[in-house]
């Protein structure tokens, strides 16, 4: 898990069916003074966050799998907490 801000969000014409009606965040990991660094990376948004906000990234598959029900999906990131 690690502190990460919202960046984007991904929009999809076909994507793999275990994702289908899940909002979708690109979100970019944090150092520790708050400026943003690495890649951004997809993640399952389940809380509503917005454009901006400080989330905690959580980069358990096997829990991201669960959420979407499918054992077998490519899903690997979720958003497990807004930031206040």
């Amino acid at each position: 898990m690690f502190l990460a801000q919202v960046v984007g969000h991904a929009v999809s014409s076909f994507s793999h069916p275990s994702m289908k009606g899940y909002k979708l965040l690109l979100c970019q990991a944090l150092d520790p003074e708050h400026g943003l660094t690495g890649a951004p990376m997809v993640a399952i948004d389940l809380f509503g966050a917005g454009l901006h906000s400080k989330v905690f990234v959580s980069t358990d598959g096997l829990g991201a799998r669960h959420i979407v029900h499918d054992d077998k999906s490519p899903i690997r990131n979720f958003i497990q907490g807004i930031v206040d």
